[in-house]
């Protein structure tokens, strides 16, 4: 495996990056960022499965909230659930291909279940993005990104 515990410094860096990061769609009754804010405490008293709930109600209120699907990817890759993680990832990626952490994430997924190549892939690229933690790990593996 290219990286063990790596995934688990991106996805906590991740959370507390993405902790603030809400986007408003004005709908009646609950917004997304409140959805959001809920599932946010959820996830951080460890009830995972309530968390993705709540990403998921946030994301049915603004399509387009990015940072829903990438904490919902990372809740799905906590309760193995590799291909739904994979499948949110990748809806950052598609959205803003810039997004250095959704790549890592996703990176950590593919190394999670023996796909290297998309491991190295995905890091790589994170790398290129500016991901320090992940350019860090690269270079003690002698890989250049």
């Amino acid at each position: 495996m290219l990286i063990k515990n790596m995934c688990y410094l991106v996805i906590a860096a991740a959370l507390v990056f993405f902790a603030p990061g809400c986007s408003d769609n004005p709908n009646e009754g609950t917004s997304a960022k409140e959805y959001y804010n809920r599932a946010f405490s959820f996830a951080h008293a460890g009830n995972i499965e309530e968390a993705i709930n709540l990403y998921t109600l946030a994301i049915e209120k603004d399509p387009e909230f990015i940072d829903a699907y990438y904490n919902r990817g990372v809740m799905h890759f906590f309760l193995r659930k590799y291909n739904r993680a994979i499948e949110d990832l990748s809806k950052v990626i598609e959205k803003r291909p810039d997004h250095s952490m959704a790549y890592a994430s996703r990176g950590s997924v593919y190394d999670k279940i023996g796909d290297d190549q998309g491991a190295l892939s995905d890091f790589r690229r994170a790398a290129q993005l500016g991901d320090k933690d992940v350019q860090e790990h690269l270079r003690s593996k002698g890989i250049s990104w």
